[in-house]
C-alpha cells in the first residue's frame, strides 16, 4: 500500500463530477430502520483475516446510525434470497474494470478538419466516423449499500476505491461516507447543500492539508509551497494513516478513489474529522498504455485546483 501502484492504461481524464450516488430519501429511511449487515471476506489468506478485523473494529466504533452485524458472503446471500427485510446489506466485490471513451475522426474533405481526431468530451463532427477506445483498465474494490423492499433489491449508494486491498483508513472512509450520505438524504438535505462548493473552498483554505510523500514526485516535494499556498504538511505513510484514524480536527487529506457515477478515477480532499469530501480533482496529461504510480498521476501543480471555484464548480454535479 505504501507506494500505491495503480495498474491502468489511461488516455486522459477531463472534467469529473459527483463522486458517489446521492441516496433517495425513501431508501435512506429504510436503512435507518434496519440493522446493517456487513459482508466480510472469506478469510482465505492472512490479509483477509486482517481486513475482517479492521472492518469490524472500524464499524463497531464509528457506525452510529443503526445496529451492525457481520456475515460471510454465503450468509448474506441466504438472507437476501429469503427477502429478509430486517437488514440493510453492505456487500462488496473486486473486479477488473475497463473504461471506454468515444473518439471521432473527421472525414470532411471540404474543411481544415479532415483527418483530425476528436477525443472524449468532444461533439462528433457532422461528417465523421466514431470509434471506442479503452482508456484504462485496473483492479478496484467497491461496496454497495442496498435494501430489499417488496421483494426487490434496491441500491442505496456505492462507494468505490482505487485499490484492491483495503486497510483500516479505507474502512473508516467507507463508514464516514455511508454515514454522511444516508443521514443527509434521510433529512431531505438538497444535494447542493450536501456538497457546497463555496463552503468547501473556505474549509480547505482554513484546514491543514496532509500530503503523503509517496503521492508526489521527489522533485516536487521541496517546492510544495509554490504549488499550494495554504497550510499543508508532507508526511510519510505511517503518519498519514495516524492523522486519518485520529480524525484530527482542522485537518484534511488527499485520497484517490473510483467514481461509480461517471466511471472515472479522481483524487479528492477529505475532512479527516467528518469524512466529508471537500474537493474533487481529475487527472490530466497521463500517457496512454503505461502503468502509473500515484506520484505520476497526482500532479503537484494541480493542487491549486483544490481551492479554485471555477474548477470545483465544473467538477461538481451535486446540484
Amino acid at each position: 500500500m505504501k507506494n500505491l501502484l495503480l495498474p491502468f492504461f489511461l488516455l486522459v481524464t477531463l472534467s469529473l463530477f459527483s463522486q458517489y450516488q446521492y441516496p433517495k430519501k425513501e431508501l435512506a429511511d429504510l436503512v435507518l430502520k434496519r440493522t446493517l449487515a456487513v459482508q466480510l471476506l472469506d478469510e482465505k489468506s492472512e490479509f483477509d483475516i486482517y481486513a475482517n478485523k479492521a472492518m469490524k473494529d472500524i464499524f463497531e466504533k464509528n457506525w452510529k446510525l443503526t445496529n451492525v452485524s457481520f456475515f460471510s458472503k454465503e450468509e448474506i446471500d441466504k438472507l437476501k434470497e429469503a427477502n429478509n427485510s430486517d437488514y440493510a446489506y453492505l456487500t462488496h466485490n473486486n473486479e477488473q474494470l475497463k473504461e471506454t471513451r468515444m473518439n471521432h475522426l473527421s472525414l470532411d474533405q471540404q474543411s481544415g478538419s479532415f483527418g483530425r481526431r476528436y477525443g472524449m468530451g468532444a461533439n462528433a463532427p457532422a461528417n465523421s466516423i466514431s470509434y471506442q477506445r479503452v482508456a484504462f483498465t485496473f483492479a478496484y474494490y467497491s461496496y454497495n449499500l442496498e435494501v430489499t423492499n417488496g421483494g426487490n433489491s434496491k441500491s442505496v449508494t456505492e462507494i468505490g476505491f482505487a485499490n484492491g486491498e483495503l486497510i483500516d483508513i479505507d474502512y473508516l472512509f467507507l463508514c464516514q461516507q455511508l454515514t454522511n450520505l444516508v443521514t443527509s438524504a434521510s433529512q431531505d438535505v438538497p444535494e447542493k447543500t450536501y456538497y457546497n462548493v463555496q463552503e468547501n473552498i473556505e474549509k480547505n483554505q482554513k484546514s491543514k492539508l496532509i500530503l503523503p510523500n509517496d503521492f508526489f514526485k521527489e522533485k516536487d516535494l521541496k517546492k510544495m509551497d509554490s504549488y499550494y499556498e495554504y497550510e499543508h504538511k508532507l508526511v510519510d505513510w505511517d503518519n498519514y494513516q495516524k492523522a486519518i484514524l485520529a480524525k484530527e480536527t482542522g485537518t484534511t487529506y488527499v485520497k484517490i478513489i473510483w467514481s461509480h457515477q461517471h466511471k472515472m478515477y479522481l483524487w479528492i480532499v477529505v475532512d479527516a474529522q467528518t469524512g466529508s469530501v471537500t474537493s474533487q480533482v481529475g487527472f490530466g496529461g497521463i500517457k496512454f498504455g503505461k502503468n502509473h504510480k500515484a506520484n505520476e498521476i497526482i500532479k503537484a501543480k494541480h493542487l491549486k485546483y483544490i481551492t479554485s471555484k471555477m474548477a470545483q464548480n465544473v467538477n461538481n454535479r451535486y446540484k
